[in-house]
């Protein structure tokens, strides 16, 4: 579940920002606040389906002791990392927005950047152990660096 997460929140969802979001809008600041807001009240929504899907989870997988302990943790763990990242996606979408009005190629570089950032979370989520309470700590999100410096997927992300 936590793969699909990161393709969709790290990589899809900053692209699908910039597809309802034209260039006009972004030089509105009124406009970009208002917009900024909603993102925010997205995070509320999200946060509060976090215990009700680790039941549905729970109930499909058969958590174990140490996971049923851990519920609380957790579930403060996983509506951290999501409003962590969710912030760190308004970032890369600004700074995507930047690429496109810099030009296509400007763009295809940044977004080559994006996913290569977004694919390096991929050993993150796959390392053994307590992968919710790792997220709350580290983080879940990736930032997009200033466009001058060179990614480096193990310190960018």
């Amino acid at each position: 579940m936590l793969l699909g997460i990161n393709a969709h929140v790290n990589y899809d969802l900053p692209q699908a920002l910039l597809t309802v979001i034209s260039d006009d809008d972004f030089a509105s600041r009124l406009l970009m606040d208002r917009r900024r807001r909603d993102h925010e009240r997205i995070d509320r929504v999200l946060a509060s389906r976090v215990s009700a899907e680790d039941d549905e989870l729970t109930a499909t997988g058969g958590a174990t002791l140490l996971d049923r302990l851990l519920t609380p943790l957790n579930q403060l763990g996983s509506k951290r990392f999501l409003r962590e990242a969710r912030q760190k996606v308004w970032h890369n979408t600004l700074e995507l927005q930047a690429s496109r009005v810099a030009g296509p190629a400007e763009y295809a570089a940044r977004l080559a950047e994006l996913e290569l950032l977004s694919a390096a979370k991929i050993a993150d989520l796959l390392q053994p152990g307590q992968v919710i309470l790792r997220l709350a700590i580290a983080g879940f999100g990736v930032t997009l660096p200033p466009p001058d410096h060179p990614v480096d997927p193990v310190v960018d992300r």
